[in-house]
């Protein structure tokens, strides 16, 4: 008996025949006889089709284990073998939930076998001898189900992410370890915006997890201190910022992770440039620092005010400041303006910034932020804003027209100026005056209900249908998705189904009574 040594690399690249780079998936072969063994290697040149051989065995026991070791992608199984048949070893990989593709090996025309084996979930069979023109058309189909698997497998990952779960922190573990990674070592989630190469993470051990509106998301394992930010760092230029989580060591702390390298990714927001920024570094400045500022917006000192602005806009090039900071200016500033008009405070919190995809949907960088804010407090001490909230809006209609038409293409503030030659702060002074909610709730509100409509109305896929809803970016979706319904798509669209049923099933019985009773009368 041959047995070949496992390796555990989840998804080797290899060139294909037109030279394209894309992803090996990893093969077995179990069968009794050493001499099929053989012929089933020496058939086909398997790296021209995708897979690469991980293992082999004669032995059906040993073969039951491997597989559950190593979790194969595709498993190349004999109908009949001592001990465990073909058929009974499928069966047991079925109990497992193993993700594994079988296809069957016949050494005669055993088609009630066979056809077992297909309703087990087998793809395909071929008959011994093996022949290379009969197992091509076997392993594209089996490629062509694995590349689609692994395309649904990324928001689905998002999914169990977000879900907070056992079964999905289960899975999770399943897929790190598929792709070579290990909690224990530690993980960094990794946020990238508008990265330029989609390679430069190639050399790490990564996961991808989501890409969508110029973010593209991994979980990457840390082979030595600090080698994940060493490497990026050589190709700073090539993005416009790229967060860093702080190393965790276990799948259930990986959310937290990625929204704390999503926070440090718009850290380039600050630095006015492309940065390589690690998550829970300290700052240097607290909160105090802007308590002058609203003192000098009440006692209406502009020539202070100015003067604070330009120190705050040095300290923030100097670094001193984070991300949180620059929300906590923008909104004193805000609430100090508003609440200064008696302005009820539900209406108070619709001026606030909450998030921070809102906040460079509004400005380029901290610069242009902080010369608005200069301009919102020249026209409050200048009386600008004693106008009872009238806002004159004879071309809102058209802008909300627009909007409601249009809300799952890419939409923002500034094309909607642009579009309508407006100013995008007006426009978003309009939003919140005529329908209590800012542009970007507004935005999110129309997309989730079509999502709810597609998930309950379609068999999409999730990410499809963040995608038609107006976000390819499948985390995000996720995550507004659960904010605002409390659920994610995944889950909503599982209870949504459970309901359907039990309707349909209450329909059933209705009309079952109701026929029964015409029956007597007649």
């Amino acid at each position: 008996m041959e047995q070949r040594e496992s390796r555990y690399n989840r998804n080797p690249s290899y060139s294909s025949a037109d030279g394209d780079e894309t992803a090996m998936y990893r093969a077995m072969i179990v069968d009794d006889e050493q001499w099929v063994v053989k012929n089933l290697l020496d058939a086909v040149e398997w790296p021209r089709y995708g897979f690469e051989i991980v293992g082999t065995e004669t032995n059906s026991p040993r073969a039951l284990q491997l597989i559950k070791e190593i979790n194969p992608d595709l498993v190349f199984i004999d109908i009949r073998m001592p001990e465990i048949s073909g058929l009974e070893l499928i069966k047991r990989c079925n109990e497992l939930q193993l993700d594994t593709l079988f296809i069957v090996v016949s050494g005669f025309a055993e088609f009630s076998y066979v056809q077992k084996c297909m309703n087990l979930g087998a793809l395909g069979y071929c008959l011994k001898p093996i022949e290379e023109e009969e197992i091509i058309p076997l392993l594209k189909k089996a490629k062509d189900k694995l590349d689609d698997r692994s395309a649904r497998d990324v928001p689905s990952l998002m999914d169990w992410i977000m879900e907070d779960k056992q079964e999905s922190g289960e899975r999770i573990g399943r897929l790190l370890t598929n792709a070579g990674m290990d909690p224990a070592r530690g993980l960094r989630a990794i946020a990238c915006l508008d990265v330029e190469d989609m390679e430069l993470l190639r050399p790490l051990r990564q996961l991808k997890l989501s890409a969508g509106s110029g973010k593209v998301l991994y979980v990457a394992e840390e082979t030595a201190p600090d080698s994940i930010h060493s490497h990026l760092l050589a190709y700073r230029g090539k993005f416009r910022g790229i967060g860093i989580s702080s190393l965790v060591h276990d799948t259930a702390q990986l959310r937290e992770a990625i929204e704390d390298a999503e926070l440090a990714a718009f850290q380039y927001f600050i630095a006015g440039g492309s940065t390589v920024c690690v998550a829970n570094v300290s700052s240097s400045k607290g909160f105090g620092d802007f308590k002058q500022l609203t003192a000098s917006l009440q006692q209406q000192n502009m020539s202070e005010l100015l003067a604070l602005y330009d120190q705050y806009a040095e300290w923030f090039r100097t670094g001193a400041y984070q991300m949180k900071h620059v929300f906590y200016l923008y909104n004193t500033v805000m609430s100090t303006i508003i609440q200064s008009q008696r302005v009820e405070e539900d209406l108070l919190a619709k001026y606030w910034l909450v998030d921070y995809e809102r906040l460079i949907e509004r400005y380029t960088d901290v610069d242009d932020l902080i010369q608005d804010l200069k301009r919102m407090s020249g026209a409050y001490l200048g009386g600008l804003y004693h106008q009872g909230g009238q806002i004159r809006s004879d071309s809102f209609s058209a802008v909300i027209d627009y909007v409601n038409r249009n809300f799952h293409q890419n939409l923002s503030l500034q094309m909607l100026a642009d579009e309508f030659y407006m100013n995008r702060n007006y426009i978003s002074q309009l939003f919140i005056k005529h329908v209590s909610q800012s542009f970007t709730d507004y935005l999110a509100e129309l997309r989730v209900r079509h999502a709810c409509e597609l998930l309950r109305g379609s068999n999409l896929p999730v990410h499809r249908v963040g995608e038609r809803a107006g976000y390819p970016d499948a985390y995000y979706f996720s995550k507004i998705f659960k904010k605002m319904i409390g659920k994610t798509p995944r889950e909503y669209r599982s209870a949504s189904d459970a309901m359907q049923k039990e309707q349909r099933a209450g329909t059933v019985a209705g009309t079952g009574t109701g026929t029964g009773t015409v029956g007597r009368n007649d």
